[in-house]
């Protein structure tokens, strides 16, 4: 009998081929691997806004910067673009996708430090949050402090070229630690205040947002049939955003959780991006329909479990589940 009785995501993403396993006693086949490369196309990242992307103009775009500061500043792009860049591997992750996620994906991004331009305009005693106000009228704000992190980047370029339209071009914020509604898109106005309720938190929204270890079965798919007595690669990728210290490892099992075994993390950067995983399973010989779970266990010792549990203010999800079928040759 299924254990669990709640709703199953399945995962998709870019798909590609590595060479064949050579496993005595079992048929080889090449695997495909979900995602399956660290980095993700900018046409395969995943897009997600209140309303249609909007489209800017570098040459006209200008950002204020107002409120609770002691200098006021406007910003051209090129005034942007002429700063101390950084370059850095970034994973974002949707907020309301958690289990078994499609909506989340990984880039190289450059950009600027926030840091740098709050430092210039002096924020006064009283200032507590950062806000952004978007061009497609989304607006969302982070503390202060967070805003001083160093990770945290104004970004201009993804995976080496301005950013596309649908993901903000000129600039969006890139703030760690936070799923998407906290790393807003065509920003065109910086603000300090004492205080801002954000788009989202005005509709009952996490006012937080911070990313939950988190684990997605790539491969197989939900509902695919897999031909037994050959080895299947499980796979997919890991997730915490740095939240509970990075992923420490991903375990696999086909047998409703009574055991688990060790995925292989193939490829990973720093605890902001994802990692991604694999497992070669012997499958056996006979037809059988099976569930395929996969969790995460994070640097911290936070591990996933079938229920979820929860340690404010950032929880754990509940591992995903996918169903398959072992069919004969």
């Amino acid at each position: 009998m299924k254990r669990r009785t709640f709703i199953k995501l399945s995962a998709i993403s870019a798909a590609g081929m590595v060479l064949p396993l050579q496993l005595e006693g079992y048929a080889a086949a090449k695997p495909l691997l979900k995602p399956s490369t660290l980095i993700t196309p900018n046409a395969d990242f995943y897009i997600l806004q209140i309303g249609e992307p909007v489209e800017l103009d570098a040459k006209t775009w200008r950002m204020p910067i107002t409120g609770l500061i002691e200098t006021q500043m406007t910003l051209r792009f090129a005034d942007i673009t002429a700063m101390e860049s950084v370059e850095a591997m970034r994973t974002l992750k949707c907020i309301g996708d958690p289990i078994g996620t499609e909506q989340m994906s990984n880039a190289n991004w450059k950009g600027v430090r926030l840091r740098d331009l709050i430092e210039k305009v002096q924020p006064k005693p009283e200032a507590k949050v950062v806000v952004f106000r978007c061009a497609d009228g989304y607006h969302t704000a982070i503390p202060l402090k967070d805003a001083m992190h160093e990770e945290t980047l104004l970004a201009y370029e993804m995976n080496g070229v301005p950013l596309p339209t649908e993901h903000g071009f000129p600039i969006r914020l890139l703030n760690p630690g936070h799923y998407g509604t906290k790393n807003p898109k065509w920003i065109v106005n910086i603000h300090l205040a004492a205080a801002h309720e954000s788009y989202w938190e005005k509709r009952g929204w996490d006012p937080i947002a911070n990313v939950k270890l988190a684990t997605m079965i790539g491969t197989p798919s939900d509902g695919e049939e897999i031909t037994g007595g050959k080895v299947y690669t499980v796979s997919g990728a890991a997730f915490d955003a740095g939240n509970h210290g990075g992923i420490k490892k991903v375990e696999v099992s086909v047998d409703y959780g009574q055991t688990w075994e060790a995925a292989e993390i193939w490829a990973q950067d720093t605890s902001l991006a994802w990692v991604l995983w694999k497992w070669d399973w012997h499958v056996p010989a006979e037809e059988d329909p099976v569930e395929i779970y996969a969790r995460a266990t994070a640097n911290s010792g936070l591990r996933q479990d079938e229920i979820g549990i929860e340690v404010e203010p950032v929880g754990a999800t509940p591992y995903h589940m996918i169903d398959a079928k072992i069919v004969e040759p």
